[in-house]
């Protein structure tokens, strides 16, 4: 009994052995990863729709999501953008009614880039996404018109906001958008001024959606525009945009905290300059209603500074006109010919009578904007300048007046001379690479939020838009170099 107790275990014990040499010997290669088919995307969404990550998705022309429909896009899908003439090109425009549900993660962002390979790719190779809403807009029912499409589907909706009055529905809710990526888009569509689509649009959307987390690279026109509406957004990044990072109008009252912009000194724009902020109540009626008031916290903005490349069409770090108002605190502006700009005579009595504010934030000029004739004092060029205001518009304040308003001691702003005064290390992009991205100040500055910063805004102890001690601009979902990154495998 004992021998035969021993006979298996010896042999149990080779058996053991054997198995392990194989682990050893035969290593078992893991199964390559297939490639992911590709599905072209255009036409109509009237039915709800969901897109997977194990697809790539090509999307050439316009795509509408229409008849209350809701687009679902898993997170780390990947949509890839192209154009097919001058006048179409790969754009999403979610109509009003319908929803976006982009709701990707940290690990697993959702991208819309360009369809060309690494390398190649380049501001405008596709258009960008549209989301139409219900919200509120001063712009008349006659003015509403998408800009930038031609050749629209006859048959698809582009009305916005309440088709009967400026009031609409400002809870309405189009959807959710977070952890997304646009890069490469923004494109003109039409052949007419003012008409070019956006990295992200947003038409009368209301607060009832969800956007946090997006990152707009390389965008042709402007990285994000709002025209009305109510939206809050937080964590916005826009990256070498060619026009406006950050352009607001039409009544639009939404709250925003935690935007960067970081723009790349060969890009800029000669036909309409290139600001951080631009904000407009409404342009030839500067007094209509509902007034645009954003309310924004810890914004950082970082200019090309002394740097010229292609072109230094670079104008105003917030450019304040048509009428608009604004609260604003905790923010950055800085590396532009001038750091700040109010013009039209609206626009100026609110920064007067109190109406406007900037509190607690840092200004810095550098740069020199050329001869243009869209600034009102155009002829000549201008910075750096940290305070401006240009003779458009019933302009009645000079650049002193605005100084003195902004730099008042009650409102606890600084200046500083240089970027490297402002910064530990100075953020800078060329060659669609992005270097010192944790946006730390060289000198910290305490947070301070006053009443109207309501229980949306995280109240944070530092100033500008990335806490240094755990900078949020480097974590995985976000792409300093968009241009190198391979999407599609072989």
């Amino acid at each position: 009994m004992r021998k035969n107790k021993t006979s298996v275990l010896l042999m149990a014990a080779a058996l053991a052995t054997t198995f392990v040499a194989c682990k050893d010997d035969d290593k078992v290669e893991p199964t390559p990863e297939q490639p992911k088919a590709t599905v072209e995307l255009k036409g109509k969404i009237s039915a709800d729709r969901k897109l997977s990550k194990d697809t790539f998705y090509l999307m050439k022309e316009y795509v509408y999501v229409t008849n209350n429909a809701t687009l679902t896009i898993e997170p780390g899908t990947t949509i890839l953008g192209g154009n097919t003439s001058p006048t179409s090109g790969g754009t999403l425009i979610i109509t009003a009614g319908a929803k976006l549900i982009a709701k990707g993660t940290a690990d697993a962002p959702i991208v819309f880039t360009s369809a060309k390979a690494p390398g190649a790719r380049a501001k405008g190779d596709w258009g960008g996404i549209i989301l139409l809403g219900k919200g509120s807009t001063n712009r008349p029912v006659d003015k509403r018109v998408v800009e930038g499409l031609a050749n629209v589907d006859a048959t698809v909706n582009l009305n916005y906001g309440n088709a009967s009055s400026t009031q609409g529905d400002d809870a309405d809710n189009s959807g959710v958008l977070q952890y997304v990526r646009i890069e490469f888009g923004g494109i003109a569509l039409a052949s007419t001024a003012d008409s070019e689509v956006n990295g992200v649009t947003f038409y009368a959307v209301g607060s009832g959606t969800t956007v946090d987390h997006i990152q707009v690279s390389y965008s042709g026109d402007d990285a994000y525009e709002w025209f009305g509406g109510s939206v809050n957004c937080k964590y916005l990044v826009a990256y070498g945009t060619l026009d406006d990072n950050f352009d607001m109008d039409s009544g639009f009252k939404g709250k925003l905290q935690f935007l960067v912009a970081l723009l790349d000194p060969k890009a800029s724009d000669v036909v309409s300059l290139s600001n951080g902020l631009e904000v407009d109540n409404l342009n030839g009626a500067n007094t209509s209603t509902p007034f645009t008031h954003p309310i924004i916290s810890n914004l950082t903005l970082v200019g090309p500074g002394a740097a010229t490349g292609a072109g230094d069409y670079f104008y105003s770090g917030a450019r304040w006109r048509r009428g608009a108002n604004f609260t604003v605190a905790n923010s950055v502006f800085s590396g532009m010919p001038v750091a700040t700009d109010v013009e039209s005579k609206v626009a100026q009595d609110y920064l007067s009578d109190g109406t406007s504010k900037i509190t607690n934030s840092i200004f810095q000029a550098s740069g020199i904007s050329p001869i243009s004739t869209q600034r009102g004092a155009g002829a000549t060029a201008i910075g750096p300048v940290l305070f401006d205001a240009d003779t458009k518009d019933a302009s009645y304040l000079t650049g002193n007046d605005i100084k003195n308003l902004i730099m008042a001691e009650a409102n606890t702003n600084t200046t500083y001379t240089a970027l490297a005064d402002v910064f530990a290390k100075v953020p800078s992009a060329a060659s669609y690479k992005a270097t010192n991205t944790e946006f730390a100040l060289k000198t910290a500055k305490t947070a301070v939020f006053s009443a109207e910063f309501d229980a949306f805004f995280d109240k944070v102890n530092y100033v500008g838009a990335v806490d240094p001690a755990n900078p949020w601009t480097n974590q995985a979902w976000i792409n300093w170099t968009p241009n190198e990154t391979v999407y599609v495998k072989e």
